[in-house]
């Protein structure tokens, strides 16, 4: 067994391994050591995730792709959209799907180790403000580890999108320079606890609606399943995306109680969601080594220059850059 403790490092190829981590920070905050890792990585065609295993709780976010991963002796399906959560000491690897490879979030957490409002005082007091909230206490009530060890069923929690959003802020948020002991520094370390917590509570929102789900007694049960129809549409065709009219009758609703709904089922807006999985499977079609002009117009932007644009603004980089780093 390994332990996933590596250099900090942004960005890394590892062709042996069928492998690229596009963004990581391990042990980001020595003032805060309950952070242990957050990672984006894809795995490439032919890549085995060997056993392994973590001191702390960690939790994955499938933003694409699937897997077939293992814990103990029992098997999981992954898919986009799936949260999957393991437990301190759990043994787990697996393989990626040859034929869609995952593109993967994840972040360890020492929940045992997380700050309350007394111990970040001395921050607070140096800000002037409070501070961002009893992290724990909304860690306790998302990894639930009784439960969990009583029904294995739950370490899979589907229907996550949106969630990649706030994993970005978090890595940007460890990318700003600061200065060790300056204000700017616990102001980092306050604003990675604010949005730990919203990663939490996401999590937390996400299993509630799972066990409605699963109860089968909720009214709202058939819009969840109508909702799951529609993403899985625009990720296998995003370039022929239905308009919010479109999707709006799908689901039976009008255009602007579909739009709040599937906002709060996806952290997004219909638009805002077709552009995000447009501009994911362009950083895929890049990685073929299209040119930016065509992957631009077979995906629906007006432009090259406006698909640079949304690109970037997504990804950190123009798409020229991308595929120069990520080609195969």
């Amino acid at each position: 067994m390994n332990e996933h403790r590596r250099p900090t490092r942004l960005y890394g190829r590892f062709p042996e391994l069928h492998f690229e981590q596009l963004h990581t920070h391990d042990d980001p905050l020595p003032e805060f050591p309950a952070l242990r890792h957050v990672h984006e990585s894809i795995a490439l065609p032919g890549h085995a995730l060997q056993a392994h295993t973590h001191a702390e709780f960690e939790i994955c976010y499938f933003l694409s792709g699937q897997a077939h991963w293992f814990s103990g002796d029992r098997k999981f399906e992954l898919k986009a959209g799936d949260i999957y959560i393991t437990h301190p000491g759990d043994i787990h690897g697996g393989n990626t799907d040859p034929r869609d490879p995952q593109h993967l979030f994840d972040i360890a957490l020492d929940v045992y180790a997380l700050p309350n409002a007394a111990l970040l005082a001395p921050a607070a007091r140096r800000l002037k403000s409070e501070p961002a909230g009893d992290a724990k206490e909304v860690a306790d009530a998302v990894v639930e580890t009784r439960e969990l060890e009583r029904n294995a069923g739950t370490q899979i929690i589907p229907g996550g999108f949106g969630l990649e959003r706030i994993y970005r802020q978090i890595l940007h948020e460890l990318d700003l320079p600061a200065e060790s002991g300056s204000q700017n520094h616990f102001l980092k370390i306050a604003m990675v606890q604010a949005l730990l917590v919203e990663l939490l509570v996401f999590v937390s929102r996400c299993r509630m609606r799972m066990g409605m789900g699963e109860a089968g007694a909720g009214p709202n049960a058939p819009r969840r399943e109508k909702f799951q129809e529609l993403i899985a549409a625009i990720r296998a065709r995003p370039e022929q995306a239905p308009s919010l009219t479109e999707m709006s009758e799908f689901a039976g609703l009008t255009p602007a109680y579909f739009a709040a709904l599937f906002k709060k089922q996806t952290g997004m807006t219909p638009l805002e969601f077709v552009t995000f999985v447009r501009i994911e499977e362009a950083a895929a079609r890049l990685r073929s080594g299209k040119s930016v002009t065509d992957v631009a117009l077979d995906l629906g932007f007006s432009s090259p220059q406006y698909f640079s644009i949304v690109f970037k603004r997504q990804k950190g980089c123009a798409p020229s850059e991308w595929r120069a780093a990520h080609s195969t």
